[in-house]
């Protein structure tokens, strides 16, 4: 009788064993898949791209303070890392890092500035890293009628002087390999992010294009 007892408890515990060796990959498997899972839906801070805006006023360095606000819009949809769509127009804000008119006797004037949020609806904002990456004028800016004059009464074909030459250099769009200051003299775009200009300040228009490099 005790050897038949001995033998049925060996015989159950070997059957607790196998079974508990072949769970054991079926839940490691589970716990990975259910880490792997929390790691792709949880934020990395490492999602990298590139999206172009507009500037909605004038920035002059000469005008602006380290803090200040700018304001931009995207010039096109972009979708966010979360799959989320952000429509064209959408407010992009952020602000100056540093702003330097050129002093008397200094070689050069500068600005800085950082992108810090995607504003897509009153309470919904994303918050990003922007860093400029390139810098090319508004495309959709008017063309200078370079200011002639006519002389009425004249005799036109031997009096009137001619009319200046009012074509205008296509202007460059940004796309996602551009770098740099891309159609405005004078300007330079530092690794850092930072425009500086040989001129007394550094000036950019409403509508400049910005092509930015994005972290969220």
């Amino acid at each position: 009788m005790k050897r038949w007892f001995a033998y049925t408890l060996f015989a159950a515990l070997t059957v607790l064993i196998t079974a508990g060796t072949r769970l054991l990959p079926a839940a490691h498997a589970q716990a990975a898949m259910q880490s792997s899972m929390a790691q792709s839906a949880a934020p990395t801070g490492k999602s990298h791209g590139t999206f172009t805006v507009e500037l909605v006023k004038p920035l002059d360095s000469k005008k602006l303070k380290e803090g200040d606000e700018v304001e931009a819009r995207l010039t096109g949809g972009i979708t966010l890392p979360n799959g989320s769509e952000v429509a064209r127009g959408s407010k992009v804000t952020g602000h100056v890092t540093e702003a330097k008119a050129r002093s008397k006797g200094g070689s050069e004037s500068s600005l800085g500035i950082v992108f810090d949020k995607i504003v897509r609806a009153p309470g919904e904002e994303a918050p990003i890293k922007g860093v400029l990456q390139a810098v090319a004028p508004n495309p959709n800016s008017e063309v200078t009628t370079g200011g002639y004059i006519g002389y009425g009464g004249l005799n036109e074909a031997t009096q009137k002087p001619a009319a200046p030459d009012t074509r205008k250099e296509p202007t460059p769009i940004l796309n996602d390999q551009s770098t740099g200051v891309l159609g405005i003299k004078n300007m330079q775009l530092g690794p850092d992010g930072v425009l500086t200009s040989s001129g007394k300040e550094v000036k950019l228009d409403g509508g400049t294009r910005i092509l930015l490099n994005v972290t969220m």
